[in-house]
């Protein structure tokens, strides 16, 4: 995947390896998983400490920055190299008084490695606007849709594979999960998913009709997929079209 999306996928990195640093690990691994903010365009971790303080990543600015009362410390990343960003990091996080080093570690693979004098080179500000654009949309998609549900959904973004998501159980012994993908073998744009699962299995039946809004795939991925190119940011809708069809079967 040679695209922005890529770097901001890595940028995020840093901030789960902060997680895994400093927080105790949770068995289902969302301890890691990320929050965005519309308002300061901003990705965040979860709290890392009893004072509430949080590593962010700002696709306004292409920073880093830690946030919690009273702090100001932040990195420009444009021109930086990896490892000057891993030194701010390490340095910053033993002054802030965290009990345990920052260490840039996982116990997940990515589809690409980051060398030690990898440059950072921001984006346009257009295409970060866009990008930031994108998943507020998602996210204020996927949370219409839990409401939709009635439930009550954390919608994250989960560092492995970068994508906004959130899951619910339903009746009948169903599960469904949703959310925006990035470019992958499934669809080479971002896309809205969803998909349903039964007894711990994948679940979308043969003789189902079809959708006005993007379309069923059972190759790699099953479920429903909607490009982002194509939705006119309308993730809610689709959602919605997809489970009114799984849920009338």
């Amino acid at each position: 995947m040679d695209h922005p999306i890529q770097t901001i996928h890595q940028l995020a990195q840093y901030l789960a390896a902060a997680a895994i640093s400093f927080m105790e690990a949770a068995p289902d691994d969302s301890h890691t998983n990320l929050g965005f903010d519309d308002s300061s365009q901003s990705l965040s971790t979860h709290p890392l400490n009893d004072l509430g303080v949080q590593l962010c990543f700002s696709y306004a600015d292409f920073s880093l920055f830690w946030k919690g009362e009273g702090l100001k410390s932040s990195i420009s990343l444009d021109g930086k190299t990896h490892q000057e960003v891993l030194n701010w990091l390490k340095s910053t996080a033993e002054g802030l008084g965290f009990d345990k080093p920052y260490q840039y570690e996982f116990h997940y693979d990515l589809p690409y490695q980051v060398e030690a004098d990898q440059v950072w080179v921001s984006p346009e500000a257009n295409t970060l606007n866009q990008l930031s654009e994108d998943r507020a949309n998602a996210q204020l998609a996927s949370e219409a849709f839990a409401t939709e549900l009635g439930q009550e959904v954390a919608i994250r973004i989960w560092p492995h594979h970068f994508d906004t998501g959130g899951y619910s159980p339903l009746e009948n012994d169903l599960g469904v999960g949703w959310g925006l993908a990035i470019p992958d073998s499934v669809v080479n744009s971002s896309y809205y998913y969803i998909s349903y699962y039964k007894d711990g299995n994948s679940y979308l039946p043969d003789d189902l009709p079809g959708l006005t809004l993007g379309d069923w795939h059972r190759d790699g991925f099953t479920g429903g997929v909607l490009p982002l190119k194509e939705s006119d940011q309308d993730g809610f809708a689709f959602f919605k079209q997809v489970h009114q069809r799984i849920m009338s079967h």
